[in-house]
């Protein structure tokens, strides 16, 4: 008989609940939600959740607190779980640690970095630390100490758990994110001459941290010598800026993927892109990154995102960026240059993202949860 396992987390990210479906080779699995979707995403990343995964009833975010579901005890009631899944160091899901730990309940909590920031979408790389923030490292400490396990979403999440919040390092292990690539596997390799039109996707949000002002400057440049298309994201506090400066420097063959009508559109956004464009400030290793790198992609990214190591080698099967914008153009223009490095990056990036499949995650974190011990 499978062991019961529940994640709890912020919303229905589609790639989220299509894990749910991946861990069930596993476990008796359901992931519940406190949002269907938050005010970042666009309406067309709802899909069916379809009977193992729910957004809970009288949810609420709090400032401070985080969200907290009147639903939740209920549901807990019910699915009576070996194993909850924790996603986020929230008021609420220490409480839950507390109270499991008195039913007997195993909880692994799954984290980011943490960040002293104010919203998502600053662009600064801070983390937080018990030198700039020792009253909330020793309340984090202090909060979460019960959980059986912390999953650390990349190599600076878990250096971070373990000497920056103090937990116990036996408990501390990487994991990897959710990711929905499947079909992006089946697209052709790029096949470009040097004249051909290239097409530049960004397909990150329009935010700060990410840059899309930069990129659009680089592009801007570059288009002066070279054929060129570029697809931006369509959502983010700087969608308007990006539009004032397409309009003042009367950009050509620039378009907003405005017409996306479900999420299992986004591979022809890729299919037919080129190079993905992405020189954030901080990230701790986009989706976006493995989604190019699965569909075939040239990449050229910057030089300040976590956890791409293991999928990003400078020269090889991208090009690392600074965050300025002769860098980037510089980046691009490899491409531009050298066409025959596309094929030659997109097969070296899809050997090296093929365990980022969800089937392949699913079995990582059974595999895990078997070794620490927290499932017989």
């Amino acid at each position: 008989m499978k062991q019961k396992l529940v994640f709890i987390g912020n919303i229905a990210s589609p790639y989220q609940v299509k894990l749910c479906y991946a861990l069930e080779e596993y476990f008796d699995s359901e992931f519940w939600f406190y949002e269907y979707l938050d005010q970042n995403r666009p309406d067309w990343w709802k899909i069916p959740l379809g009977d193992k995964c729910q957004v809970l009833k009288y949810s609420k975010w709090f400032p401070k607190i985080g969200y907290l579901s009147l639903g939740l005890i209920p549901e807990l009631i019910r699915f009576k779980p070996d194993v909850i899944l924790l996603g986020g160091f929230m008021a609420g899901h220490a409480a839950i640690v507390r109270i499991a730990k008195l039913f007997g309940i195993k909880t692994v909590i799954m984290s980011e970095p943490l960040r002293p920031l104010q919203n998502d979408d600053d662009p600064s790389d801070r983390l937080t630390n018990p030198q700039d923030n020792p009253y909330k490292t020793k309340l984090l400490h202090w909060m979460f100490k019960d959980a059986d396990l912390y999953f650390g979403m990349g190599t600076v999440a878990v250096e971070q758990f373990k000497h920056q919040l103090g937990f116990d390092p036996n408990k501390v292990v990487h994991a990897t994110y959710a990711q929905d690539i499947d079909a992006y596997f089946d697209h052709g390799l790029r096949r470009k001459q040097q004249g051909d039109t290239f097409k530049l996707l960004f397909a990150n949000r329009l935010v700060e941290r990410y840059q899309p002002l930069l990129v659009l400057e680089a592009y801007r440049n570059l288009s002066k010598r070279y054929s060129l298309e570029l697809y931006l994201n369509n959502s983010g506090q700087q969608l308007e800026a990006c539009k004032a400066y397409i309009a003042e420097h009367d950009l050509k063959n620039v378009h907003f993927l405005d017409e996306i009508r479900a999420w299992d559109e986004m591979p022809k956004v890729y299919e037919q892109a080129d190079i993905l464009v992405l020189p954030a400030t901080y990230s701790n290793g986009n989706g976006t990154i493995i989604e190019a790198r699965a569909s075939g992609m040239g990449v050229v990214i910057s030089d300040q995102i976590n956890n791409v190591s293991h999928h990003s080698v400078d020269g090889k099967n991208c090009y690392m960026c600074g965050v300025t914008v002769e860098s980037i153009e510089r980046g691009i223009e490899q491409y531009l240059e050298h066409p025959e490095r596309l094929i030659e990056h997109g097969m070296l990036s899809r050997e090296l993202v093929k365990f980022h499949r969800n089937d392949v995650t699913a079995k990582g974190y059974y595999d895990t949860l078997r070794a620490k011990q927290i499932i017989s």
